[in-house]
This record gives C-alpha cells, sequence and structure tokens, in this order.
C-alpha cells in the first residue's frame, strides 16, 4: 500500500510531521519581543494577576488564555495556542497545494513538491515565530481554502472559523491576510460568481466583527489604541519626527526614543502634538528610499527561492499565447503592495513572507489554471474542448485527470521549453543554499535565545522579596521559545519600556505596589526600598541609557533620587548591555 496516496496523509500527518520535525531538529523561536510581553501579561508576571484583555492583541482569547495561567501556570498556553493555530493554517495550505497539484503529480512526486514547498515558503513560520504570521496565514489560508470547494457549505464553515480566529488574533493583519488571498481565491472558485459566497461571507463576517469591536469598545481603550497608532508611526514607521522647543519636550521625546511610555506626565498627547512634526518632503525623499533599499535587499536575500519561483512562473506565462492581462495587473499589484508596505509602513520578515507566500500560490493558480486549459484543448485537438474548457469551472477541470493520462505533455514539460538538466541543476543549488541560509539563522537563534536565557535566569535568582523593575531589557526576551515557560519568582515585574509600559494594567501594579498610579512617584518610593543583598526588596536591571534618563526625571520636582550601578557592577548579558543598579545614599550624592 502506498500510503502517500491517501488525501489525509498528505495534507494532515505529512504537513504536522514536517512542523514537528521543525520544532524538534531546529527549534522555535519567537521573531519579537511582543509575544513574549504578551504571555508576561496573560501569566500575570507584568501585572497583579492574569491580564484577560490586551487592547490590541488576542481580543478573543485573553480571558481563555488568563483563566489558563491562573490553573496551570506552569504551562506556556499562548505559545501552545498559536501552535496549534499554526499547524491548522499548514494543514489548510497543504490542502490547499494538493488539491491544485493532484491532477498533474502522482502520490510521489506530489508529496516532494509539498515538502520543498514546507521548506522554501513555510518552515520559517515555525522557525521565527510570530502571533503575526499566524493571523495572516490563517486567515488568507482559510479563505482559499472554501474558494476552492465553491457550494461547499462545510469548506465555507471551515474557512470562515480559520478567518474569524485569525481576527481574534489581530484584526488588522487577518484582513491583510485575507485581502491577500482574494486573487487565487477567484481562480481556483473559477469566476467572481462563484467566488461570492466565500468572499461576501468573509467581507461580511470582517465588518460585524469589527463594528461589534469598535461598538464595545471603552473611550479609555480607543484612547490607548490611538495612543498606540501614534507611537508606531514614531517608532516603528518613521512617519513623524521630534522637535522639540522645551526641556520638558526634549524630555519626552527622550523618552519615546527609548519606549519609555509609561510617564503620562511627560509622554502624553499634547507632547505629540507640540514636538512632533511630520515632514512629508523628507519622509519621501530621504526616509522612503533608505527603508526601501533597506527592506528589498533583506527581501531579496532572506527570499530568493520564492522570488526566483515568481520569476519563473512569470517567464511562463509571458511566453503562454493568449491576453493575460489580470495576470500582469496582480503583479504590480502585489510588488506595489510590498513596496508600500516598506516603504511607508514597514515590512519585517512576519509580514514579508507570508504576503510571498499568497503570490507564489496566486501564481501558481493562474499558471496551473492556464496549463489545463491549453491541455485540454490540445489533448481534443479543436474549438469543442477549447469551449468545454471555457465553460468548466476550473475548480472541477482540476479533477479530471484524464486530461494527463493520455500522454500528452503540457507545454511547460516540452523538451523544448527549458532545459530539464539545467532546471534540476539550478533547482538543487537554490535548495542548497537556502538550506545552508536556514541552518545558519538556527545557529544565530539558539545561541541568541541561549543568552538571554541566561540573562533571565540570572535576574530571576537575584533576591527581590517586593519587585523587579526593568527597563531597556526587551531585548532579551527575543529569540525565546515559544513553548517553554518564563517566568520571574512570585513577585511582580514592572517593565518599564515597551508598548506593555502604557497598558492599564501597569497603573494597576503602580498603585498595588506604592500607592500611587504616577509613574515617577512610583518608582521614588520603590527606590526606599533596599536594593543589596539576601534583604533586598527590589532588583532594578537597567541599560545606562533608561538610567541616565530616570536619574535625569528625578532632578525634576520631588526628593532627588539617583540610580548607580554600584561599588561592583553587574551586567545582565551582552544583547542587552543591561545592568543592576542600586540607590545611591543620600551621604553619597
Amino acid at each position: 500500500m502506498n500510503w502517500f496516496s491517501s488525501y489525509r496523509v498528505r495534507t494532515v500527518l505529512l504537513s504536522l510531521a514536517l512542523s514537528e520535525a521543525t520544532v524538534l531538529g531546529l527549534g522555535s523561536y519567537y521573531e519579537t519581543n511582543d509575544d513574549t510581553t504578551l504571555a508576561w501579561l496573560f501569566s500575570g508576571v507584568l501585572a497583579l494577576k492574569p491580564v484577560p484583555s490586551v487592547t490590541l492583541f488576542l481580543h478573543g482569547y485573553g480571558h481563555l488564555l488568563a483563566a489558563a495561567y491562573t490553573a496551570a501556570p506552569g504551562v506556556p498556553w499562548l505559545g501552545l495556542l498559536l501552535g496549534a493555530l499554526l499547524g491548522a493554517a499548514t494543514v489548510l495550505a497543504f490542502a490547499v497545494l494538493d488539491k491544485l497539484l493532484r491532477p498533474c503529480l502522482r502520490p510521489g512526486p506530489l508529496v516532494l513538491v509539498l515538502t520543498l514547498f514546507f521548506g522554501l515558503a513555510w518552515l520559517e513560520h515555525w522557525l521565527w515565530f510570530s502571533h503575526a504570521r499566524v493571523a495572516l496565514l490563517l486567515a488568507g489560508v482559510g479563505v482559499l481554502f472554501a474558494a476552492q470547494r465553491p457550494g461547499r457549505r462545510g469548506a465555507l464553515l471551515i474557512g470562515l472559523l480559520a478567518l474569524g480566529a485569525a481576527w481574534l488574533i489581530r484584526p488588522s493583519l487577518a484582513t491583510l491576510g485575507a485581502a491577500a488571498a482574494v486573487p487565487a481565491a477567484v481562480w481556483l472558485a473559477g469566476s467572481w460568481r462563484r467566488a461570492f459566497p466565500v468572499l461576501g461571507s468573509a467581507a461580511l463576517g470582517l465588518l460585524l466583527a469589527t463594528g461589534i469591536l469598535h461598538w464595545q469598545q471603552t473611550p479609555a481603550e480607543a484612547r490607548a489604541q490611538r495612543r498606540d497608532a501614534t507611537f508606531s508611526r514614531i517608532l516603528d514607521f518613521d512617519q513623524i519626527r521630534p522637535q522639540p522647543h522645551t526641556p520638558a519636550d526634549s524630555l519626552g521625546t527622550a523618552a519615546i526614543s527609548l519606549w519609555l511610555l509609561g510617564d503620562s506626565t511627560v509622554v502624553n498627547k499634547d507632547l505629540i502634538q507640540r514636538a512632533y512634526r511630520f515632514d512629508a518632503a523628507d519622509f519621501l525623499t530621504r526616509e522612503v528610499p533608505a527603508k526601501l533599499r533597506q527592506r528589498l535587499t533583506l527581501l531579496g536575500r532572506d527570499y530568493f527561492p520564492l522570488l526566483l519561483v515568481l520569476a519563473a512562473t512569470a517567464v511562463a506565462v509571458a511566453r503562454r499565447r493568449g491576453r493575460h492581462g489580470w495576470f500582469w495587473l496582480l503583479q504590480l499589484g502585489f510588488a506595489g503592495g510590498l513596496i508600500l508596505l516598506a516603504g511607508v509602513f514597514k515590512l519585517p520578515p512576519r509580514l514579508g513572507l507570508p504576503l510571498l507566500d499568497f503570490w507564489l500560490l496566486t501564481n501558481l493558480v493562474f499558471w496551473l489554471n492556464n496549463a489545463d486549459a491549453a491541455s485540454a484543448n490540445h489533448a481534443s485537438g479543436g474549438a469543442q474542448a477549447a469551449e468545454e474548457v471555457e465553460a468548466a469551472p476550473v475548480a472541477e477541470s482540476f479533477r479530471r485527470p484524464a486530461l494527463y493520462a493520455s500522454g500528452e505533455r503540457l507545454p511547460w514539460m516540452e523538451p523544448g521549453a527549458l532545459p530539464r538538466r539545467g532546471a534540476i541543476a539550478g533547482l538543487l543549488l537554490v535548495i542548497t543554499l537556502y538550506v545552508v541560509k536556514t541552518w545558519h539563522r538556527h545557529q544565530v537563534l539558539s545561541q541568541e535565545q541561549r543568552r538571554h536565557e541566561s540573562a533571565l535566569d540570572v535576574i530571576t535568582v537575584q533576591e527581590a522579596r517586593r519587585v523587579r523593575i526593568l527597563a531597556g531589557t526587551n531585548d532579551l526576551l527575543k529569540s525565546l521559545s515559544p513553548f517553554r515557560i518564563y517566568r520571574h519568582g512570585r513577585q511582580p515585574v514592572l517593565l518599564l519600556t515597551g508598548w506593555s509600559s502604557h497598558d492599564a494594567s501597569q497603573a494597576e501594579l503602580r498603585r498595588a505596589l506604592t500607592g500611587t498610579s504616577d509613574q515617577t512617584e512610583c518608582l521614588r518610593r520603590l527606590a526606599e526600598l533596599g536594593t543589596y543583598g539576601s534583604e533586598a526588596d527590589a532588583l532594578w536591571v537597567l541599560t545606562p541609557e533608561t538610567a541616565r534618563w530616570l536619574n535625569h526625571r528625578f532632578l525634576l520636582g520631588g526628593p532627588r533620587v539617583q540610580l548607580w550601578q554600584g561599588p561592583l557592577p553587574t551586567a545582565y548579558g551582552a544583547d542587552s548591555a543591561a545592568w543592576r543598579y542600586h540607590i545611591r545614599e543620600p551621604a553619597d550624592r
């Protein structure tokens, strides 16, 4: 018995086996510190108790995750949830590709192609883990899966559930993933009319979900969302630049540049309006070209196999007779979208590769669709077959392998179309180069993970009976494993830097620790706690830049507090340049 002849073996077992082999063999590493920060919020590391609601992320999963972390705090629930959703996206992607390629490939070669697709276009999603990847991929492949099976209610339900699960992670990214899948969805369904039930249901679902979210949103949540969007324009997109006019403005803009966003006295709406400006000419002539050069260079370096396949499909379509206006229009659309994201916003790998995946799937669907029509026309020898193929839905023609059983070659299989030996040699070279690159990335990430885990372990074992205060240490939260729990004992952690520093839970934590929600006053009171020896109540782990800013902030009103590294400086890892700080005694000031 040929096990690969089974559809479920190829789509479910093969996809999950490859995913598990990646995690066990190469490891899985958080691409950014955002995911570890989310895990720390949901598990209560950064708060008094597990936080059930975060303004921008995982709207529908927060209460579930908070309850899970409360019941079993030693389980990495966030990583398991995102891993399960990414596994579902992987299975759906394999199901779409399997159905697309099954008519023209036998089970063995089909398994080889699916494995090749995973290695070149999907493996990184497991290796470089991110909730953003999960949201994009799950939404897009859900739409493709349903569109490829028009008229089947079960497939439509699965597709909408996948889209809904992605929307609950991050609505904007789920919408982007669904939009990127629309062209391939139309061609998979056979026409706009056949794709309309899927696309219409998806659009209606997204609109209803977004409307309900905004209707239930509190004024505080709306303000937090607008504030985060402003910080993104400053820190992520480099769209608006600081132009401070007063010392207070300089203090506030310096705080934002260091991601010290929790002090609402100096970092607030008035500061943004007063000390930041958008210079369109400077942004378009200097910032956008610089971002494009950097990001597009990295895109070519990191994803050259996919770009070569995209180029090959474009050449194959160009050599084929007929008009292909929609195909070329979509090539411009995908390329323009990537350029827009890279230049005006940002295009990190967690967005770039998923979008390239959907571009690749779109081209493959168009290419095989036209190859199928050409083969049908060639096999029948006349206009009658051409009319039949034109009238038959694309999805139905894919289910007719008899077109390929007669021994006729597809246009791309003709001996003169491409020298076979050269193509195989080129393919092997590309695969080899990408394997070397992936192995190098695995080594870099695993070394970074060990350094970060070692630094976090040292911070954890340091005595701090009441609180640990961290600032500038966010890089230590990158490259950690999604499937391991990272905690700092039973004491809460007050993280002063990063997007979580202006989350509502942080004001509650400061009030519980010191009786005030004001960050500066809270830190002044925490500075009264001992920081030396086994009797230490507080542990301050800061970077020199954040320590200098805090010392400057302490000079403005109230009792003077000065942070210093002590007589025996203690460093925590070279990556973040974090050091242990103490409070200088009054006699030493």
